[in-house]
């Protein structure tokens, strides 16, 4: 199977490393830099004292990605329709699996304005990994975490169990699951809560969750996320909701979620899919989400003044 990664930043680069190992990968990345270094020496992946090597073949050229079976979106949410875009010039064709296991809510729409829905795939991952610099990533997982999938026509296909089968191979835990919007919205409530607090204050995710105050106000998010949820009919309340994110966190100690590498590098992130497209759905629904839309109002008020920030030196 020959399987191209649209947007190999942290995540697609751990997808895309990982499966090297059993098809054929194409890394599609707009970063020149990351693209030298993988042509040149390889993929590195480390975990602790761990490096793996991968051989794979990158490029910063649409033309040059070619027809695949399967093309991942791996991109945020604000580079998705430029991601689309690009990989129909050469690589998504009429039997092309799109898949899109990208954070939050509205991809999906995006991506069904240019392909059938009967070729688009969704879902989400909890598996996390960090950017050490262009070409090398960390993988910061060290408890057994999934990656969950459903079609959008809710047809298995053998394309697609050849394709899970293949991620379960390499380690990705994956599983066709058909309450995968169940699924999303429990994914939803770590990246509304941990992503913007961190970028906020800073901190990566187990000191975010040990300590009392920055807690008090990730828990009132998850909170008010699981109260959205209920409302749309998703199985899950309150306790569950809690339960789940804090199962998550200890499982990537010391994770950096990547709105903090964006807010620290003064570049667009995800909010508009995160936490401002939960208001908007609890705006729908009549249930209030005051701190989840103040969470919002401060990334959206930091990235408005990256010019002005104050630098500490």
């Amino acid at each position: 199977m020959k399987i191209a990664v649209i947007g190999a930043g942290a995540m697609g680069s751990l997808f895309g490393g990982l499966l090297a190992d059993v098809c054929e990968v194409c890394l599609y990345s707009t970063n020149t830099k990351y693209v030298e270094n993988v042509e040149k020496h390889g993929l590195i992946m480390t975990q602790g004292s761990k490096k793996k090597i991968v051989k794979a073949r990158a490029t910063n050229n649409p033309e040059e990605i070619g027809e695949h079976d399967v093309a991942l979106i791996y991109v945020k949410y604000t580079g998705t329709r430029k991601a689309i875009q690009d990989a129909l010039v050469s690589c998504i064709k009429e039997s092309t699996i799109v898949l899109s296991l990208q954070n939050g809510i509205g991809n999906v729409d995006i991506i069904r304005e240019y392909v059938p829905e009967d070729q688009i795939v969704y879902g989400f991952s909890t598996l996390t990994s960090d950017t050490k610099s262009p070409g090398h990533i960390e993988m910061t997982t060290l408890k057994k975490v999934g990656t969950h999938m459903w079609p959008l026509n809710n047809i298995v296909t053998p394309k697609l169990q050849e394709l899970a089968d293949l991620m379960n191979k390499v380690g990705l835990n994956t599983e066709i699951t058909e309450d995968i919007d169940e699924q999303i919205w429990h994914k939803l409530m770590v990246n509304t809560s941990q992503n913007t607090l961190c970028a906020v204050l800073k901190l990566n995710v187990s000191d975010l969750m040990n300590t009392p105050g920055s807690y008090e106000m990730a828990k009132q998010i998850i909170y008010e996320v699981a109260d959205v949820a209920k409302a749309k009919g998703i199985n899950t309340n309150r306790e569950k909701a809690l339960k789940h994110v804090m199962k998550v966190s200890s499982s990537v100690p010391g994770h950096v979620p990547s709105m903090v590498l964006d807010i620290l590098n003064k570049k667009k992130t995800e909010i508009g899919c995160l936490n401002e497209a939960v208001v908007a759905e609890g705006q729908r629904l009549g249930i209030p989400t005051p701190m989840v839309e103040n969470a919002a109002r401060m990334i959206r008020a930091i990235e408005e003044n990256y010019n002005s920030l104050i630098e500490h030196h």
